[in-house]
């Protein structure tokens, strides 16, 4: 769901003010000396980084604001790293909470006005995550922040239900709490003492006494010292090494680590398409060598329709399904986006997206929606046929809902810029026409048995579409496959118009080469890939009943040339991930499968949730959206 953007105002020092908390974001002095002197000296950051024995070091902060202080601790680990280049500490992550996020235009004003590096500003800008509540990861070379927005003491809360990670070092940066008292609540004091691990380090701007004595209470060892500039105290503390008693949680799914006494240093995939790829370039970003098998080529199954529509299917109310769709487009997008900054081309254009109100059952649910108001303008906002044609470039005879930043992806061409960028950072072998028969386990390892062939490896990931359900470890999973037929159509000197992606029961793509994209049929249980002219019939025929009476549909010739592909589907139209639990692989054979038409939206945000879990890393996405998706739900709902 949306959250509120914090109301703000600059005063005579260019300096940020909250209009609700009547406080500044940071020093009208030197907000980067400031954060500077209370978070990075007072946690003594580099020399913590020194004797960090972990390949990644967790700081959690409970203000976002502006950035400031994840752009000062960026530039404070990299001059770490250029003093260390050979360190084992080789990864900084930060999680960071804001309830009142600002909005896009007021952090680019606050970003001109603090002195803080300018890449830092360029990569959070063109990252900056719609507001939306939850979790956006966004990464800024070898430097990871979770941003979460929300209630910091819920937030954390769902953290803990997690148990897979404790911070090393925290930032008390909400605003003063004489302002927001809210902010330092003992909840709050004692969630940080459970996500703390010893030796933790602790560094707050204030020295309010009820601070002191709360966070006393909850464990920690404080003390105060000389605060920043005309301050005259703040707070610095540690969490001692006594015995912890972590919380436990009610949910039966895991989400413990590979089970491996070595480290991982090679994974296999089976499946080169949307989910593989993806997977491959979360996995090569943490340094893993991956070896990717295919039993036919790189995105021949439904990966290889030449245009696919690119956005979010959402709700008139929040429910777990849309807010999964909401948040993994707004990760999908940015991902994509940093493919094409960095030269790793496929053609794609995000020239959004019209939900066209074709129906009158349709146009009341829209309805709904634009008095509910779930959703943020700038992930979707409703328009008139006039607007809606304006948008489109032709005629339309209704209006519709626009999503402003979607639009139409190659996913041949994403899937092979996708494995390209995961080359570019480590090691990746991709095993063309090479089907896996099945798995076996030998002395810690999973054996991959390919063309009478084995592959030892240190864990796989099922990513093979319509082949999922092959593979035994997930075999009792109820797949449901749905064939689907998409148009190839040579563009009109009318269509090629068209400037946006058009939706109603199927799609219509603006031209690409000279050739627009028109689908789709959904024929379940049918996995045959033969090209049918009734689907074309039927495809055609759908679109220009849906867009009667406009007539330009007409100027197109069926040439009855097109693409049938397979989908793979589970009963609740969510995406499948987890890592086996029990038998023969437990620990050693993971699942992401279940994109169905989907997987442009939704397969980036699931390969970083499966990563992180395989890894013990802080999770990209909410407790209750991780059980939503976990491969075990079946199970547990028919237990319930």
């Amino acid at each position: 769901m949306k959250i509120k953007s914090a109301s703000i105002q600059f005063n005579e020092h260019g300096t940020p003010v909250s209009s609700h908390y009547d406080d500044v974001y940071f020093s009208n002095d030197d907000g980067a000396a400031e954060t500077h002197y209370v978070f990075i000296e007072g946690n003594q950051l580099l020399k913590r980084f020194e004797e960090c024995q972990n390949d990644r070091f967790y700081i959690a902060e409970t203000g976002f604001g502006t950035g400031l202080n994840c752009a000062v601790a960026i530039a404070c680990f990299q001059t770490f790293k250029q003093l260390h280049p050979n360190h084992v500490l080789q990864h900084l992550h930060i999680i960071s909470v804001e309830k009142y996020p600002l909005s896009f235009d007021d952090l680019n004003t606050a970003l001109e006005k603090q002195p803080s590096s300018s890449c830092f500003k360029e990569q959070l800008i063109n990252q900056y995550p719609l507001a939306l509540a939850g979790v956006h990861r966004m990464s800024f070379g070898d430097t990871t922040i979770d941003l979460h927005f929300g209630d910091a003491t819920d937030l954390f809360a769902d953290i803990t239900k997690f148990q897979c990670v404790l911070i090393d070092a925290w930032f008390l940066d909400g605003f003063a709490p004489s302002k927001n008292p809210k902010m330092w609540s003992q909840d709050l004091f004692n969630r940080l003492a459970s996500l703390s691990r010893p030796n933790t380090t602790l560094a707050t701007f204030t020295a309010a006494g009820f601070v002191r004595r709360g966070l006393i209470d909850a464990g920690f060892v404080i003390q105060k010292i000389k605060g920043f500039g005309r301050k005259r105290d703040m707070l610095v503390g540690y969490y001692p090494q006594n015995e912890k008693t972590s919380e436990t949680t009610t949910s039966n799914i895991s989400t413990s680590k590979i089970n491996t006494s070595k480290p991982v240093r090679h994974i296999a995939i089976v499946g080169a398409g949307l989910a593989g790829a993806n997977m491959a370039l979360s996995l090569a970003k943490r340094g893993i060598h991956v070896t990717v098998f295919d039993s036919s080529s790189v995105a021949s199954g439904a990966s290889g329709n030449p245009q696919g529509g690119f956005y979010p299917q959402l709700h008139a109310q929040i429910s777990e399904a849309s807010l999964i769709q909401a948040l993994s487009f707004d990760y999908a997008r940015r991902r994509y986006c940093y493919l094409s900054r960095s030269g790793f081309r496929f053609e794609h254009d995000l020239c959004g997206v019209l939900l066209l109100a074709f129906a009158d059952a349709v146009n009341t649910r829209q309805q709904k929606m634009q008095a509910n108001a779930p959703w943020p303008s700038n992930l979707v906002q409703h328009v008139d046929s006039e607007k809606a044609s304006d948008l489109a470039g032709l005629p339309l005879p209704f209006g519709g809902l626009f999503i402003e930043q979607g639009g139409w992806i190659s996913p041949p061409g994403l899937v092979a810029a996708l494995l390209n960028c995961a080359e570019s950072l480590s090691y990746v072998d991709i095993l063309e026409h090479q089907s896996v028969s099945s798995f076996t386990s030998c002395d810690g390892k999973v054996v991959v048995h390919s063309h009478n062939k084995q592959h030892q490896f240190d864990h796989a990931v099922i990513c093979s579409g319509d082949q999922s359900n092959l593979l035994s470890p997930f075999q009792r999973l109820p797949f449901g496959k749905t064939r689907g037929q998409v148009e190839s159509v040579a563009s009109s000197s009318v269509s090629k118009k068209l400037k946006t992606v058009l939706c109603h029961k199927g799609y219509f793509t603006p031209a690409m080469n000279g050739r627009h994209a028109l689908g789709s049929t959904y024929v379940r249980n049918d996995t045959a890939l033969d090209y049918r002219h009734e689907e074309s019939d039927l495809n055609f025929s759908t679109h220009k009943k849906a867009l009667m009476p406009s007539t330009w549909l007409d100027t197109l010739n069926q040439e009855y040339v097109g693409r049938a592909a397979v989908r793979m589907t589970l009963p609740d139209h969510q995406p499948v991930i987890g890592t086996l639990e029990d038998g023969e692989h437990a620990g050693k054979v993971s699942i992401l499968s279940g994109l169905g038409s989907r997987g442009l939206t939704t397969g980036p945000l699931m390969a970083e949730v499966l990563c992180s879990c395989l890894f013990g890393e802080p999770m990209p996405i909410a407790h209750r959206l991780y059980k939503a998706l976990h491969y075990r739900r079946f199970e547990l709902r028919k237990q319930r």
